[in-house]
């Protein structure tokens, strides 16, 4: 297992008012395949960035297999 990402969407609410923020835990160590990951599954009005890396102990802790991913 390697490192995986955090990354982070941001939907900006249809209706106005502040922007949403979520976070991600992916399994995927390259941030341009781990944003590809969640971006695939987003609405237009959100946007994804990788945030950081995220160390392979959190990636087992959280029982992360390869390409997998979790939110808060």
């Amino acid at each position: 297992m390697a490192n995986g990402q955090v990354v982070l969407v941001t939907t900006a609410p249809l209706d106005g008012g502040p922007p949403v923020r979520s976070v991600f835990f992916v399994a995927e160590g390259d941030p341009a395949k781990a944003t590809a990951i969640i971006a695939d599954m987003m609405a237009p009005n959100e946007s994804v960035e990788a945030w950081g890396p995220l160390p392979e102990a959190a990636v087992k802790a959280l029982g992360l297999k390869p390409g997998d991913y979790t939110h808060t």
